[in-house]
């Protein structure tokens, strides 16, 4: 697993110009940093709102492992983490076995950006998908 993780480690940074947004308003800026911590996968997102608010955020995996339970978010009950080749990192947060919002994190050849295609599935109403364009930090 760590061969695989390798490459999507590190800091990242939004370029929020190249990103697409259907739901929301685009962040000022935001960075997410993946981290490698014995085994599990941390994921650590901060961004600036349009608005000008800090959020926050983390969660952490273990890809192609099993299913990791979560607390009572009262959104989303468990989340799931795997690869999907050597370039595809994807994410699934799930409430009583259907993926409510999936992110798919695909690393570019040269492994210098990350394209981050978020899909949020509001049950009887849409899907959107957010498309977030990451540059690794030097």
């Amino acid at each position: 697993m760590t061969d695989k993780i390798t490459p999507f480690l590190g800091t990242w940074i939004l370029d929020v110009e190249a990103s697409d947004y259907e739901q929301g308003e685009p962040p000022k800026s935001a960075t997410m940093k993946i981290e490698d911590e014995f085994g599990m996968v941390r994921f650590a997102m901060s961004q600036v709102t349009a608005e000008g608010e800090t959020v926050d955020d983390e969660f952490s995996g273990m890809p192609d492992g099993p299913e990791t339970k979560l607390g009572k978010s009262g959104l989303v009950d468990a989340m799931r983490l795997v690869f999907n080749g050597d370039r595809s990192l994807v994410s699934e947060a799930r409430r009583g076995g259907l993926t409510l919002m999936k992110a798919e994190r695909e690393l570019s050849e040269d492994g210098r950006t990350l394209t981050v295609t978020q899909t949020v599935h509001l049950v009887d109403v849409a899907s959107f998908t957010n498309v977030s364009v990451y540059r690794k930090a030097q």
